[in-house]
């Protein structure tokens, strides 16, 4: 456990700085003006979605190459199955990041036909065409980060990401505001930043000797459509999984702002502190997927896979449990963080968060157990049946619960419908793991 949990710090550290990033570009929009928070966040919003879903798809050449790696110990000259699946994301994430650019396009309308200011929409455009340049070097990036996990070697990612985030704050705030360019000069900055990032990682990790041998740059002619198959096949029902994800979460959003603009506040507030024990909960969940691929490409030892998916288990549910009893005990000074005690509304955001709070705890722990249940049968290279499972717990248990029970408990009563979607997805996927590693031969 003390190695496991060793291996996720650097991961966890890298999430919490990503945040950061957000942080740092919401700031210097809202220095710009309201108008231009809004357009950035409607902007921000519709970028992130595209990019999780794709990064999601991506993102699952870490375990395939965990899976290789593992499997060096009987087979040395494996090699070329690894640069084959490492070239494979790269290609991928060039077809899609090409393939996504008309899209860009057709947003206008879209956000047209949902109700969205044409202002608003003006502006978001602007700041959307310029951050759609940072698509491809951001999934360079989580290509490079896959590999350097993959081999045991997260300590480059966080030095990576806390580069990446300092290289976006600088640029960005020397385009909006030194150079005066505005909302359009913070998106141009986060892409030079990922452009400037992606290039130096790849220089780097490439002259490591530990992947000199694997240079991206290098056999060209091994660049072929048929390498991206094992990803697609992998990738899809992974990024099926977040968009089910990403449904109860958005339509638990839209619920909330029914109830008012405190609900909706308070709602947002819960949001954060579940972003928040996310990133912990994805660190321990990655390096659980990671020591799985490991070992079952490698001795493929049932009982040492159970052993980990113990302990990053055990992980993952006491330091989600932890952040919901610290954020349970003294609630109220979330209301003064987030608002100003002038407001109008102060009270009552005062009075709703106890509550919800405690509602929201229990939130934490049950998306801990989908984290490391969906990452160790990743590990496994299982992911259709944990797709399906996803869609199960969280739209056809999680978002009715949540209508039916906000008639009743109102905010609370979404909070539990989210939690309820979290838990019964929590617990078919460690069923699905229970049943699978019964199933897998040593």
């Amino acid at each position: 456990m003390k190695h496991l949990a060793k291996f996720a710090v650097p991961l966890i550290i890298s999430q919490l700085v990503s945040q950061l990033m957000v942080l740092s570009d919401i700031w210097m929009m809202a220095r710009i003006g309201v108008t231009a928070m809004a357009a950035g966040g409607l902007a921000g919003s519709v970028f992130s979605f595209v990019f999780i879903v794709v990064m999601s798809l991506i993102g699952s050449a870490a375990n395939l190459l965990a899976i290789a790696y593992g499997e060096r110990q009987h087979n040395s000259g494996n090699n070329r199955e690894i640069r084959d699946i490492l070239k494979g994301a790269i290609l991928l994430s060039v077809l899609i990041s090409v393939s996504l650019l008309p899209l860009f396009y057709l947003l206008p309308n879209l956000l047209v036909m949902i109700g969205q200011q044409a202002n608003v929409i003006d502006l978001s455009m602007l700041y959307l065409h310029a951050l759609k340049w940072s698509m491809l070097p951001n999934l360079l990036i989580v290509v490079f980060r896959g590999l350097a996990v993959a081999f045991g070697s997260p300590r480059s990612v966080l030095w990576a990401s806390i580069l990446t985030v300092s290289l976006n704050i600088v640029f960005s705030y020397i385009f909006a505001f030194v150079l005066d360019f505005g909302i359009i000069g913070i998106g141009y900055g986060t892409s030079i930043a990922a452009w400037l990032m992606a290039i130096c990682y790849g220089v780097w990790l490439f002259n490591q000797p530990q992947f000199i041998q694997y240079k991206p740059w290098t056999k060209w002619f091994e660049y072929k459509l048929t390498i991206i198959k094992p990803l697609i096949y992998m990738g899809m029902s992974v990024a099926l999984a977040t968009m089910t994800e990403f449904g109860l979460i958005s339509g638990a959003a839209l619920m909330a702002g029914t109830l008012g603009v405190v609900s909706l506040a308070a709602h947002q507030i819960a949001l954060q502190i579940l972003s928040f024990s996310w990133c912990i909960s994805y660190g321990f969940a990655q390096a659980t997927s990671i020591f799985v691929s490991n070992q079952y490409g490698g001795n493929r030892d049932k009982q040492t896979i159970i052993n980990i998916a113990r302990n990053g288990l055990i992980l993952a549910t006491v330091s989600s449990a932890l952040i919901g009893l610290m954020f349970s005990i003294n609630p109220q000074w979330l209301s003064q963080c987030f608002a100003k005690p002038d407001d109008v509304l102060f009270t009552e955001l005062v009075d709703i968060l106890p509550s919800l709070m405690l509602v929201a705890a229990a939130c934490f722990v049950v998306d801990a157990w989908q984290l490391t249940g969906l990452n160790i049968l990743r590990g496994m290279k299982i992911v259709f049946a944990p797709a399906l499972i996803t869609g199960v717990g969280y739209l056809l248990a999680g978002l009715p619960a949540a209508w039916y029970l906000m008639q009743t408990f109102h905010l609370k009563g979404i909070w539990m419908g989210i939690g309820i979607g979290l838990g019964v997805t929590g617990c078919l996927l460690l069923v699905q793991v229970s049943v699978s590693l019964k199933k897998m031969e040593s």
